[in-house]
């Protein structure tokens, strides 16, 4: 074969793996959940009221009517319910670099959890949804959420409430 031959073989072989790989499908497959909602502890809540924001503080209660005393009061637990999961996701974060779990400042990873608060602010049913492929981590992540459980007291409003939540414990070279 001489170099001219090979040339064109090679472009006929290339062109040939070209097109069988613009005829695949490379659509994926819907993925099927499970039964857990994943609460993100970053979702934004709006808090903005549809009247007048002059007129927050000038009607009576009466005057405003019950429906929207009762938008109020589920914004104000929305909001509530956000700060609060974000002060035990502040709380995890604060925790995940304890001295007994050794050196991680060099590792990367994302390990995912869920686990119940009860109305007492304990953590229960800590499970490992999708480790970050390391154990420490996955170990160091499990800790931290232990050791945060009972630390963060929530509002007035939130008490007697079981929180069922998912959350990723992220490590990124000591961050």
């Amino acid at each position: 074969m001489t170099s001219r031959q090979v040339l064109g073989l090679c472009i006929a072989f290339s062109l040939m793996v070209h097109f069988l790989f613009l005829q695949q499908d490379w659509t994926r497959e819907p993925v099927v959940g499970g039964d857990d909602i994943i609460t993100p502890l970053d979702f934004d809540v709006s808090v903005r009221s549809t009247g007048n924001p002059m007129a927050l503080e000038q009607g009576s209660v009466e005057e405003r009517g019950e429906e929207q005393c009762e938008d109020a009061g589920k914004r104000l637990r929305r909001l509530a319910t956000k700060h609060y999961l974000a002060s035990v996701h502040e709380t995890i974060e604060r925790h995940k670099f304890l001295p007994d779990n050794g050196d991680l400042s060099a590792l990367i990873g994302n390990a995912l959890f869920t686990f119940r608060i009860l109305p007492n602010d304990t953590f229960t049913d800590i499970h490992l949804v999708r480790s970050s492929g390391d154990p420490r981590l996955d170990q160091a992540a499990q800790q931290a959420i232990t050791t945060a459980s009972g630390r963060t007291k929530r509002p007035k409003i939130l008490r007697g409430r079981t929180f069922r939540i998912t959350t990723a414990v992220k490590y990124q070279y000591n961050m």
